[in-house]
């Protein structure tokens, strides 16, 4: 049931850039079916077809909505081919996109519950092969906001993609993983928790030819132009220059591995 204190919130994330039509045409399908949403652009910034790019800055947003949001997440590489389509219900949120990993997070959660978007009469009448954004996905999140029950739009299944998180113990003491996100200030965050180095007064952290050694309290308190690591607002470890790019001048981005070494 649809609530009658607020009208129903719709986020959306995509690859899409806004140089192009496609975030408007979407929400003017979303307005079409379901007018009194609101809607919130997360970002349409996320590195194209950068799934794990995707996933990190979802699971950095999501959790700051009230429940019962509806969150439409698009980073797409294999639209046309046989992914599938798929609504996901977590932690009192709905999620619409790609089962191609980018929900891989909200999966393991309790009480999950997943579904196949198989129903074509929720979706356009015609259904491209190249933007499912605006054929398949905006359509399922505008029926959602408007009251239709998840279970009109496809069978339940269990077996939808799941992709391990590349930050992993690779052994007591050492971890490796990527860079998942570089932000808007240049700054590279990794998917390596700050749990990794609570406890220790040592450790090394390598990226390319580079070897970090300390964490910097804030941005502020670097060195000019000195590369250090920080502990970001995400919980993840990232690595910062004051005031300037650590992405531009390590020539680095998005996938660029990182290990870390207790001492």
């Amino acid at each position: 049931m649809l609530s009658k204190l607020r009208p129903p919130l719709i986020t959306l994330l995509t690859d899409f850039g806004m140089k192009d039509h496609f975030v408007g045409v979407m929400k003017g399908v979303i307005a079409s079916i379901a007018p009194a949403a609101r809607v919130i652009d997360i970002t349409h910034e996320v590195e194209p077809y950068a799934v794990s790019q995707a996933r990190f800055l979802l699971g950095q947003s999501w959790p700051y909505f009230p429940k019962g949001s509806i969150h439409l997440a698009i980073v797409d590489p294999g639209v046309g081919s046989s992914r599938r389509p798929i609504l996901v219900q977590a932690q009192g949120h709905t999620f619409v996109g790609p089962d191609n990993g980018l929900f891989s997070d909200l999966l393991e959660a309790p009480h999950v519950k997943t579904r196949l978007i198989s129903n074509r009469k929720f979706m356009l009448g015609e259904v491209s092969s190249t933007f499912h954004g605006r054929d398949v996905f905006a359509p399922i999140a505008g029926w959602l906001a408007h009251g239709v029950a998840a279970s009109h739009f496809g069978p339940p299944i269990a077996d939808a993609t799941v992709i391990p998180d590349r930050g992993i113990q690779s052994s007591l003491g050492r971890w490796t993983g990527e860079v998942v996100h570089v932000d808007h200030f240049g700054n590279l965050t990794t998917n390596l928790p700050a749990s990794c180095v609570a406890r220790s007064d040592s450790f090394i952290l390598k990226i390319a030819a580079l070897e970090l050694r300390e964490i910097s309290p804030s941005y502020s308190a670097m060195a000019p132009r000195a590369p250090a690591i920080v502990l970001g607002s995400s919980g993840f470890l990232e690595i910062a220059v004051n005031q300037d790019s650590a992405a531009r001048l390590l020539g680095l981005g998005v996938g660029a591995r990182v290990e870390l070494s207790l001492e």
